[in-house]
């Protein structure tokens, strides 16, 4: 019998040993053919002789993921190539002019357990005798859990100096259950897109690049189990990250690294988990390991409490404000003292929003008709001249502020037009080369440049960025838009900029934006920083990233990985924006029509794009929020067993869970009601009220427990469902009495107290029962269990749209008017 058909019986003797819980009471395998740990959630077993990973096995399914009968690989090294690894997906699957060096190609020498009180560990050492190679794995299994780490170190043990590429971790032959067509991974472009076929082909590429995080896993979501890897370094070092056809996942680190003789070289551990559940179990993971080693920016309390609409627009052009001054409108725009005015009357989203990031507001702008791009910009050198300037700006961002709107501003982080005097006539001494010494990503109309993208790893761009940032945050803008700035890997040769190597772009990126974080921090620590695109370590310095693509039924994995980084939808409909807990842009249910299909879902064919509905999610989401936006997320979906095209997601907070959920377009449901079952619900939750997104109105609904099964029925084609614990404040009811408008200044709100789920709650004082209208004086009276405020208006607000908020003890509510001369 050959070596290749005794593996195999190995294998299969081994997983009917494990199936049968023969090593079920012993921590450590060893016998004549394997060596291996285990507890009582996995087990991970190399073979003796050769060294090969034989199994990972899920306790809980009895299902080994390695299924190759010679078993897999753990690492592949790379040694004295010819060329540099092809830096994207799949790049693993060649020598290039080299040696290839893993657990196959080498011999395992020795190996030791070490036994701690906590954990177990397995030390095995491999040789390539041809080269005096010398690879030491390191694994350690804790006892009560369900990951192990592991870390590897190369040593040379002869005379010459070799150099090499490693890819760890780097498994092969991984299957989870019977059939490979069933394994999902995440697609980890920008915010991260889950359900992609794990094996049909490479999926990923470089960290930055293509890829937003540094872990990957492979689910399934029948069996409800997967493996998955985080790659533990902080450093967030080159590599590309990628599965790929035959069972592969990888992560492998392209900077090349010499090991002269009697070194050792050492690259970041990495932590294997063999789990139950589906990939936001890794994705929390992630998240657990993440913050635990990077300093991540916490949300200003003043965004979570205000902020739950955001749109964009610009300042007129410059010819455009020369043509108001002419005009005699009395209220055309002619000054940044007019700021708040631009709150109704935006570009991008709607004219009911909390946060309005504005461009165009600096000297040299230009509106180059194809684009919007870096013509808005001339390097930022100073406030416009023909809008009042600085002076006027900061008396603007005041009077938003007096209004209760919080002001954004646009910078355009990577592109300056070619002629701004910032260059001094030298542009392309800032920009990002390539290895021709040509400008990239630069902006032009036929052979004219009008721009091009600078690099975020020269000093004098950083330099400019930071004059620009600090400036704003001096005038006292709430939220800084860094636009462009996302896939940060964008590799440089230009020599001005003496970079060490072209590809530390990740390093030059990371840099910038603490450097620009610090600045502001120092004029104003409760600024919101966002970018375009999401990248992991960006949070250590922004806020938050727009959204683009649609995630479809899923939920972004970032969402779930990164619960401090703020999704700011920007081409989403309020219903995806209320499904997905992002901020919203616009209060309609259609979401733009070129924002399909890009990494995310494609359009679905029954999206109805000729139905446009306002909804109400703007006046919901700050009662919710805490849950929605800032909250947990459960493990699995809700689940509509009457209507396929209904999704949702189950939101968790302290005082109350939410559902949001329904028909993505806010079509009407096709029945009167549509039954969903909850993937979860504590018992302590004995009530729940279906809001209507659209209309506001609330009903209650009946929970039902049926053989350890929870149920409801809804009948709105977007719902927002709240689930009160029985310590839940109460719920304010409004009722507005009358509006402004046909000389009448006074407007009347009455709020009462609703909590059945806790009487006590509506027997409170009043006196802690509060109405904030920002920019208006308002009285106010007690009858019986209702209070009365009056909202009383001067000559001072102009036409537009307003907001008040009740809070105090009690949730806080949230409406909108309009005020119209």
């Amino acid at each position: 019998m050959d070596k290749a058909k005794i593996f195999t019986l190995q294998l299969i003797v081994f997983s009917l040993m494990a199936c049968s819980n023969l090593y079920a009471n012993e921590e450590v395998i060893d016998d004549d053919n394997l060596i291996g740990l285990q507890n009582k959630s996995l087990s991970v077993v190399f073979n003796k002789q050769s060294g090969q990973l034989v199994s990972m096995i899920n306790k809980n399914t009895n299902d080994n993921y390695i299924k190759t009968p010679n078993g897999g690989n753990i690492f592949r090294f790379f040694v004295n190539t010819a060329s540099m690894p092809r830096l994207r997906s799949g790049a693993q699957n060649s020598d290039y002019g080299g040696l290839i060096l893993d657990p196959s190609s080498c011999k395992l020498d020795t190996f030791k357990v070490i036994k701690k009180d906590e954990s177990n560990e397995l030390v095995l050492n491999y040789v390539y005798e041809k080269l005096n190679i010398q690879i030491k794995l390191h694994i350690e299994l804790h006892n009560h859990k369900d990951n192990f780490d592991a870390s590897i170190a190369i040593t040379n043990t002869g005379k010459e100096a070799f150099t090499g590429y490693l890819a760890f971790p780097y498994l092969t032959g991984v299957c989870l259950g019977e059939d490979k067509s069933t394994n999902l991974v995440v697609n980890m472009w920008d915010r991260g897109y889950p359900g992609a076929k794990a094996w049909e082909r490479p999926l990923g590429g470089v960290y930055g690049k293509n890829v937003s995080m540094q872990w990957q896993t492979v689910y399934e979501t029948e069996g409800k189990q997967g493996l998955a890897f985080i790659t533990m370094d902080k450093d967030f070092s080159n590599k590309v990250l990628s599965t790929f056809p035959e069972g592969g996942m990888s992560s492998l680190y392209f900077d090349k690294k010499v090991i002269e003789p009697s070194k050792t070289r050492e690259w970041p551990s990495a932590r294997f988990l063999v789990y139950n559940g589906n990939w936001r179990t890794e994705a929390k993971a992630y998240n657990n390991w993440f913050e635990n080693n990077v300093q991540t920016r916490k949300i200003p309390e003043w965004y979570k409490e205000e902020v739950s609409t955001r749109s964009s627009t610009w300042f007129p052009t410059k010819e455009a404000i020369e043509e108001n001054k002419q005009d005699s409108v009395s209220n055309a725009f002619t000054s940044f003292q007019q700021l708040h005015s631009l709150f109704s009357s935006p570009i991008f989203g709607n004219n009911i929003n909390d946060c309005m990031e504005i461009a165009m507001w600096n000297e040299g702008v230009n509106k180059w008709p194809e684009t919007y791009g870096p013509w808005m910009s001339s390097g930022f050198i100073d406030y416009r001249e023909d809008l009042g300037g600085k002076e006027a700006f900061k008396k603007g961002v005041e009077i938003c502020h007096t209004y209760g709107r919080r002001v954004g501003m646009y910078v355009a982080a990577y592109g300056a037009r070619t002629a701004s005097p910032i260059f001094e006539g030298d542009w392309e001494k800032y920009a990002i080369k390539n290895r021709n010494g040509k400008p990239v990503m630069d902006y032009r109309k036929g052979k004219e440049v009008y721009g091009a993208f600078n690099c975020p790893g020269y000093k004098p761009w950083q330099d400019n960025l930071i004059r620009v940032c600090s400036m704003l945050a001096d005038a006292g803008v709430d939220e800084i838009r860094l636009d462009e700035f996302g896939f940060p890997f964008r590799p440089c040769y230009n020599e001005a900029h003496n970079h060490k190597s072209p590809f530390n772009a990740n390093k030059w990126m990371r840099d910038c934006l603490k450097r620009i974080r610090e600045a502001t921090d120092k004029i104003n620590p409760e600024l919101f920083l966002s970018t375009e695109f999401y990248m992991d370590y960006f949070n250590e310095s922004a806020n938050g990233a727009l959204i683009m693509d649609c995630p479809g039924n899923e939920i972004d994995a970032m969402k779930v990985a990164m619960p401090n980084y703020v999704p700011l939808s920007y081409h989403a409909s309020s219903s995806e924006a209320a499904i997905t807990g992002a901020i919203m842009s616009k209060t309609e249910s259609r979401r733009n029509n070129w924002a399909w299909g890009n990494v995310g879902v494609e359009k679905p064919d029954d999206y109805d794009e000729n139905f446009v509905v306002d909804l109400k999610w703007h006046e919901l989401h700050p009662t919710f929020s805490e849950a929605v936006t800032y909250g947990d997320v459960t493990e699995w979906d809700p689940i509509a067993e009457n209507d396929p095209r209904w999704m949702g997601h189950v939101w968790k907070s302290k005082d109350y869970w939410v559902l949001t959920g329904g028909h993505i377009d806010a079509t009407p449901l096709p029945t009167s009601e549509v039954r969903i079952k909850l993937p979860e619900l504590p018992k302590a939750i004995s009530s729940a009220y279906e809001f209507n997104v659209e209309t506001l109105e609330m009903r209650e609904v009946i929970i039902e427990r049926v053989n350890g099964e929870v149920y409801i029925n809804l009948k709105s084609a977007v719902s927002a469902v709240l689930f009160p614990f029985p310590n839940c404040k109460p719920l304010p009811i409004i009722r507005q009495k009358n509006e402004f408008g046909g000389g009448n200044d006074t407007m009347e709100i009455e709020v009462s107290l609703f909590a059945p789920w806790n009487h006590e709650k509506t027997s409170n004082d009043f006196e802690n029962i509060l109405l904030e209208v920002p920019g208006f004086e308002v009285t106010n009276k007690v009858t019986g269990k209702v209070k009365t405020f009056m909202i009383h208006k001067d000559d001072t607000a102009s036409n537009g749209n307003y907001h008040y908020s009740v809070s105090g003890e009690c949730m806080k509510v949230k409406r909108w008017f309009e005020v119209v001369k």
